[in-house]
């Protein structure tokens, strides 16, 4: 259900994910060139784009989208939807990681630097405090449950 809190936080997480297909995370810059990290593509020097790989960061991107989007489904159970959100979390956690291997190993390859300063790189961290603020919320809500099922 969409006007339970934790939904709209979960809501607020897959968009966060989702919006690192327009915003870039990283850039690579050489002694000539520099190109932009995002999502999907790399955008820039051709010759730097070539080398850029996204599949690693791109379908860990989307399954933790994913995973966000079905969790706000499992509202029915929500012991079921914490657990779900412990495998949401070890997504993002993969994909903040991957975020900084992929354009390490890139620059290294390139003999270059990978600058972290753009806006996408804080786009996982976004939807990582939002999935902590709708599992605190869904531990309310189940409390609130335990509790009137005592009072019966």
């Amino acid at each position: 259900m969409i006007q339970r809190i934790q939904s709209i936080y979960l809501l607020g997480g897959t968009l966060a994910v989702l919006a690192m297909i327009f915003l870039p995370f990283s850039r690579i810059v050489t002694n000539d060139a520099a190109v932009y990290l995002f999502l999907h593509k790399c955008s820039g020097d051709l010759l730097l784009s070539s080398i850029y790989n996204p599949l690693l960061i791109l379908l860990i991107g989307s399954v933790t989208a994913l995973c966000f989007f079905i969790s706000i489904f499992l509202y029915k159970n929500r012991i079921r939807q914490m657990r779900f959100n412990a495998l949401v979390f070890v997504f993002n956690c993969l994909l903040i990681g991957a975020m900084f291997f992929v354009p390490e190993r890139m620059a290294d390859a390139v003999q270059g630097k990978a600058y972290y300063k753009e806006i996408g790189i804080i786009m996982p961290l976004i939807s990582l405090i939002l999935l902590v603020f709708a599992n605190k919320a869904i531990k309310k809500d189940e409390m609130k449950v335990r509790a009137a099922d005592r009072l019966r």
